[in-house]
């Protein structure tokens, strides 16, 4: 349990410590500045605009001047050069492959096995209705009668001769069941009408044959019958069977009425089946490298030239016009960017949301201009190179550094912030490529592995940069690429696949290089404090330490210790301890001026203050703080920290020297106001910075014990933490209750370690306690032995 307790918690500040307000402010207001000037950069509209137009100005394109119409056989009077990389569709090429496509399928015929069934339900009833005559009474037969109504019924002449040996043959059955064997097996095997209304080629080709539920075939004409093979094939059946003659001459026929061709021509599905393959034929493409002479000054023109400047021309001709794409791509990325700004406000502060929308803006328009370049060496070099791995422009797009403006974010910013960054750039990429999928799925990936590798790797050093390039972004791109070619439609060759390999290592490699390079002028011009600064920063090493230990060794041993407290306690309530740890090694750097002034530093055979006033002295000691941020300014050092510098006072009270006038001057005859005794502030704005005065005040009180006890180190915790509480220090900086209790909980447990006693060294007597008459060692004495006489320096 923490010993620090806010039982006792005074809600109202005591007004014997309330600093001065001016303008109901508890600190002096910041330098005025013009009021116009200051919305008009702080505005983010404006550079969303400004962003915007920018971007749209540079990815925007308009059609080319159209090349000069020529006619078959003309003198050019100039060359005529392809004005860009043209990929266009042949159109002439592409109909003529889908006219014959279509004009090599096959006819379409119709076997329908209905006609049959409704055929042998057509023979049955014939023979019913005749054994349904045959029982009639001879009164009541009426043999014209019956056969009109067989005419009638199934559309054919029953001859007399026939009828009356059917009637003699008592239309049987076994005739009904070998006329229904002999029509099965022939419209089984397919019949039309005539072989003569073949008019689609199938003589020659054959034609196809779809019957239900199966599979279609492709026949040729003598595999199926005409109705006259049909008939033929049934007197050969008939007279092939052991009957008498009556009735081999009723089956024929019989045969001859009851044969339906059962296989026709379909239109519809002939037709269906060339639109088909007039969809399957891909469109026939024609590529023109930019440069290409299409034509010489002085050659004639011939067909394949003029038909190449017609294609260019037609193509020219279906682009936009410039302005209709700028405003497109202009709505486009105003739409984005404002997305993006909304996002930034909703996640940081104001002044920081906008420091990231703006290194977003920048890095959008050096990663174009880079796009631009690379492009432009790109075409140069597919032109000139015949080496197959460099010939081709398109494999040289997975070469460029898409990922160095993420790594940026990355290392610069964080997760979050690199990630919105990321999608963008992709968005981007894709645009410009003419809304290329796969290329924007390459940047994409591609960015989230320089977010891991930054996060892999740590930030502690700029050369995690190239290592997270050339150990995971350039290895991944591989992956990425090959498995791009498995799920495109057609598999490129290999040498295709090897080209691109190359570049998207390259590609990689030059994005972690680039990033490496920019990353100083980042870190200066969006003033970040990066892990590696801050590293630099606190090196013991540094000038400044060396110049205080020599001139102000006191207050770089106080700056030491102070470091110490605030670090264990930054890491206790998660701030980033690399930053306090240099804010607390640089806060007192103004006291090299006077070091000499400063308790810490001062010879105690001279007191330096004797002949000082108190207001004057006050101004000493509070002028430190003026001149910390002055050399901070002179140093270069970063704004966080030389906000820690200004801040780490606070406005609090130069409390000895203002109970000192108290003391000196009567009240009746001098009005003694806090104002002249106290820091000018601000109070602290970060946790940081608030952290740092409360470790620098800890350190400073704890020396003026003269026992180290932890009772009395809780209770110069308490009171200076009480103190900073009641005098509005800790107002502006968002500490947590949870916070302050963390903090005194580290102070205390990190102060127990400094002044931890060691045991008596055996033969030696530092104290003289030999020497000393013995005393009644009070319950407050420290465990190392009653003080020193006074004769004895301590």
């Amino acid at each position: 349990m923490s010993f620090i307790s806010f039982k006792n918690l005074k809600l109202f500040k005591s007004s014997a410590f309330s600093p001065k307000r001016e303008n109901g402010q508890a600190h002096p207001p910041p330098e005025k500045r013009s009021k116009s000037v200051r919305v008009l950069v702080e505005n983010p509209f404006i550079y969303i605009l400004l962003f915007a137009l920018a971007i749209g100005f540079v990815i925007s394109y308009g059609p080319k001047k159209a090349l000069p119409g020529l006619k078959l056989g003309e003198i050019a009077a100039a060359d005529v050069v392809a004005p860009s990389d043209l990929t266009v569709e042949d159109v002439e090429a592409t109909d003529a492959r889908r006219r014959d496509a279509a004009e090599a399928v096959l006819p379409v015929y119709i076997f329908d096995p209905n006609i049959f069934l409704t055929t042998e339900e057509r023979i049955r009833q014939f023979f019913a209705m005749g054994r349904e005559w045959m029982r009639m009474p001879p009164e009541k037969k009426d043999y014209g009668q019956f056969q009109k109504t067989i005419q009638d019924k199934f559309g054919f002449e029953l001859g007399t001769a026939a009828f009356i040996s059917l009637e003699k043959e008592g239309f049987g059955s076994d005739l009904e069941t070998i006329l229904l064997g002999l029509v099965e097996k022939y419209s089984s095997q397919g019949m039309i009408l005539s072989k003569s209304l073949f008019l689609h080629g199938e003589q020659e080709r054959g034609f196809t044959l779809l019957r239900n539920q199966e599979p279609e075939k492709t026949l040729r004409p003598q595999d199926i019958l005409e109705i006259k093979e049909a008939k033929d094939n049934f007197v050969v059946e008939i007279n092939k069977l052991e009957l008498s003659a009556r009735k081999k001459g009723l089956l024929i026929s019989l045969s001859f009425s009851f044969a339906t061709p059962n296989v026709s021509f379909s239109k519809v599905e002939t037709e269906a089946k060339m639109e088909k393959a007039r969809l399957g034929v891909e469109s026939v493409f024609f590529t023109i490298k930019k440069g290409k002479v299409l034509l010489r000054k002085g050659d004639e023109a011939t067909p394949d030239a003029l038909k190449q400047i017609r294609l260019i021309n037609q193509n020219l001709r279906t682009r936009q016009a410039w302005l209709a794409n700028f405003l497109g791509a202009f709505l486009l990325f105003t739409l984005l960017l404002l997305t993006i700004w909304f996002y930034l406000r909703s996640l940081f502060n104001r002044r920081t949301a906008l420091k990231y929308f703006l290194m977003m803006g920048l890095t959008l328009g050096i990663s174009l201009l880079t796009y631009k370049v690379m492009l432009f060496l790109a075409s140069i070099s597919s032109q000139n190179v015949r080496f197959f791995l460099f010939a081709d422009m398109e494999n040289y797009k997975f070469a460029f550094p898409y990922q160095f403006g993420v790594i940026l974010f990355a290392f610069l910013t964080g997760n979050t912030v690199a990630l919105i960054y990321t999608i963008l750039n992709s968005l981007l990429v894709g645009y410009l490529f003419e809304a290329n999928y796969f290329l924007m799925i390459f940047s994409l990936i591609g960015g989230l592995a320089a977010i891991y590798g930054i996060k892999y790797y740590q930030r502690q050093k700029r050369t995690s940069t190239l290592r997270a390039g050339f150990f995971l972004i350039a290895p991944l791109n591989v992956v990425v690429l090959i498995t791009l070619h498995l799920i495109r439609v057609r598999l490129a060759g290999l040498d295709t696949l090897a080209a691109e390999v190359l570049m998207g290592i390259a590609g990689g490699l030059l994005g972690a290089a680039q990033a490496f390079v920019l990353l100083p002028f980042y870190e200066k011009i969006f003033q970040f404090l990066t892990q590696s600064k801050l590293l630099e920063l606190t090196n013991s090493e540094a000038e400044i330490f060396r110049q205080m230990a020599l001139e102000a060794p006191g207050s770089y041993h106080h700056s030491l210790l102070v470091a110490s407290l605030a670090e264990k306690a930054a890491e206790a309530i998660r701030l980033d301890p690399l930053l306090v740890k240099a804010g607390a090694l640089y806060h007192d750097i103004g006291k090299l001026k006077m070091p000499e002034y400063f308790i810490e530093n001062k010879n105690r055979k001279i007191d330096v203050h004797k002949d000082l006033t108190p207001s004057m002295s006050t101004l000493v000691i509070i002028n430190h703080v003026k001149e910390g941020v002055e050399i901070a300014r002179k140093e270069k050092l970063p704004p966080e920290i030389k906000e820690i510098i200004e801040q780490h006072h606070g406005n609090s009270l130069v409390r000895y020297f203002y109970q000192k006038a108290k003391e000196k001057y009567d009240p009746d005859m001098h009005k003694i106001g806090e104002e002249t005794y106290r820091y000018p502030g601000p109070p602290p704005q970060t946790k940081e910075a608030a952290l740092v005065m409360l470790a620098d005040s800890i350190e400073a009180a704890s020396r003026s014990l003269k026992v180290h006890r932890e009772e009395n180190l809780k209770r110069v915790i308490k009171d200076i933490f009480d103190n900073y509480l009641q005098d509005g220090q800790l107002d502006e900086c968002n500490f947590t209750l949870k916070d302050i209790r963390t903090i005194a909980t580290s102070f205390l447990a990190t102060l127990s370690l400094i002044y931890q006693p060691r045991v008596e060294y055996p033969g030696f007597d530092f104290e003289m306690k030999k020497k000393k008459k013995p005393e009644k060692i009070s319950k407050d004495s420290h465990d190392r032995g009653p003080e020193p006489p006074k004769d004895v320096p301590d």
